[in-house]
């Protein structure tokens, strides 16, 4: 008693539990035929949590970002043309400022 039962987070599992802690029953239907489990399952190999998210539904959900080669150069990231401090102050602009549009015209121009 006071153990989590591992069957009640399985898709597999059929559970019904009564007002007690004593009234639940667990059948399996993973193996054939479906079976009643007698105890409280700590570890099972068929067990297949059913708030996980299966591959399809995580393809489903998943952003595409495409793939944008900057040049034959650099792999991965594009590079910034000078380094500039991020806390410096320059004409009442901020240099992470002049640095984004640095970088976005860099890319333009790729």
């Amino acid at each position: 008693m006071g153990n989590a039962h591992l069957c009640l987070r399985c898709t597999w599992a059929q559970a019904m539990t009564g007002y007690r802690e004593s009234d639940r029953l667990v059948i399996c239907n993973k193996t054939y035929p479906d079976m009643v489990v007698p105890f409280v399952m700590l570890d099972c190999t068929g067990f297949d949590d059913k708030h996980r998210p299966s591959w399809r539904q995580m393809e489903k959900l998943a952003i595409r970002v495409p793939a944008r080669p900057v040049s034959a150069r650099t792999k991965g990231f594009a590079a910034v043309a000078e380094a500039c401090p991020a806390a410096a102050q320059e004409k009442g602009k901020d240099a992470g400022e002049e640095g984004e549009a640095e970088i976005a015209a860099e890319l333009e121009r790729e």
